[in-house]
């Protein structure tokens, strides 16, 4: 088959032979692909550093029929991730650690794919205004928050966006009373991934209480073409409510804990 020319993220790597590795992209035309990089693992090798996972890079893939791993045979670097903290090192594993966790092979996902190298800038861009020594436990919050509307929207393209504006089992409307002296908290289903009404909440597990500010955070995380998610910060309470129900919602959707998570707070 003939050669083809991709934009691609580096998602991770293996090693593949004493000389070779198998490296994961993530491509802007094919999705998710494994290749064979021959020769990457030598000291001195024609790919040079552009196959370091998180880096944006042009490569030239020769497709294999059959089941075998495709063949690259370059990588020219377009933009290195090179952050100084360790709290970027994680964001940017964190980040490709979600596109490589659910993302199928072969699958065209352009939306993905920008959206990808768009949080990957960010991260890089607010990480040069971070201390080196930020904590892993307790990132900056713009961090946190350039993470989670990653995670948003990550859920909205692949279908798994929680229903934040009707009740998930009988469609009413949710009302919403903040001015209330004890303002009104709503019942969501991590399980089911959506918000429940009084008259639906029994019988159903893993659900857990959410504030309205909570709830209007992730409508706003959610939201698909609003840049206003850059301006608002999340306060530490919201935060910590969010954190928790999401990680949960995370944890469910991929059947497991995130590897990142364990070390980064976010």
């Amino acid at each position: 088959m003939p050669p083809v020319s991709e934009e691609a993220v580096v998602l991770r790597t293996t090693d593949f032979s004493e000389t070779s590795m198998v490296v994961t992209f993530f491509t802007q035309g094919s999705g998710k692909i494994a290749c064979v990089a021959k020769g990457a693992r030598r000291l001195k090798n024609s790919f040079d550093s552009a196959l370091d996972p998180m880096n944006q890079c042009k490569i030239m893939v020769y497709p294999k029929s059959g089941g075998a791993l495709d063949l690259v045979t370059e990588a020219k670097l377009n933009s290195r991730f090179r952050v100084q903290s360790l709290v970027g090192i994680y964001a940017g594993f964190h980040v490709v650690e979600l596109i490589d966790a659910f993302t199928e092979m072969g699958e065209s996902q352009p939306e993905l794919f920008r959206l990808m190298c768009q949080t990957l800038n960010e991260i890089i861009r607010e990480d040069k205004k971070i201390p080196r020594n930020a904590k892993l436990k307790s990132p900056p919050e713009i961090i946190s928050r350039i993470l989670f509307r990653f995670e948003f929207r990550l859920m909205s393209l692949l279908g798994y966006a929680p229903m934040l504006e009707e009740c998930i089992q009988c469609g009413a409307v949710m009302q919403e009373r903040p001015r209330e002296k004890n303002p009104q908290r709503v019942s969501f289903s991590v399980l089911e991934g959506g918000l429940l009404c009084k008259n639906c909440r029994a019988g159903h597990r893993q659900v857990v209480s959410l504030s309205i500010p909570v709830i209007k955070m992730m409508r706003q995380l959610s939201a698909e073409n609003d840049n206003l998610w850059y301006r608002i910060k999340l306060e530490p309470k919201i935060l910590g409510e969010l954190r928790g129900m999401w990680n949960l919602y995370l944890a469910n959707r991929l059947e497991r804990p995130l590897n990142t998570l364990k070390w980064l707070k976010r």
